[in-house]
């Protein structure tokens, strides 16, 4: 079925039937290497093996779990300065009396509290800084165990 007659015609039919095939044609690549993957390799040691999953859990479960839990440490920290600061600003305005400060023990609590999480919020933020810092390493590091491993069973 062509809409026009001449040099510019266009077939309906084919421009269907094009993505159709490409469909099935992906389908059918997707079930080979899904049948490829499933396919237990009998040349693989187990130490080989237990290499290899401990790079993937490392790449897919710790580190990312590692840097979930530094940011949501990071996030309370910096909450809690906030909220102190906001508790020192409030009990300063009773320190002005002129010869005793009633909230002087709370005050102090606060302000050495406030310190603390401050320390607490630079440690979380240089340790993942680190952590971000040496992935790349431990990565190749687990890597070339697997390498050595590999050569040694050869």
């Amino acid at each position: 079925m062509t809409l026009f007659s001449g040099s510019f015609a266009v077939n309906y039919r084919l421009l269907v039937r094009i993505p159709t095939v490409c469909i099935v044609v992906l389908k059918m690549l997707f079930v080979v290497c899904l049948v490829a993957q499933a396919a237990p390799s009998q040349q693989v040691s187990p130490e080989i093996e237990a290499a290899q999953l401990r790079i993937k859990l490392y790449e897919g479960q710790e580190y990312p779990l590692q840097r979930r839990l530094l940011d949501s440490k990071i996030k309370v920290a910096k909450a809690r300065i906030e909220s102190l600061e906001r508790q020192l600003n409030e009990y300063e305005q009773f320190t002005k009396f002129k010869y005793s400060g009633p909230l002087f023990g709370q005050l102090e609590f606060v302000k050495v509290a406030h310190v603390e999480a401050e320390e607490e919020l630079k440690n979380l933020n240089e340790e993942k800084a680190l952590l971000q810092r040496f992935h790349q390493d431990k990565v190749r590091l687990m890597e070339l165990e697997l390498e050595m491993l590999k050569r040694s069973l050869r």
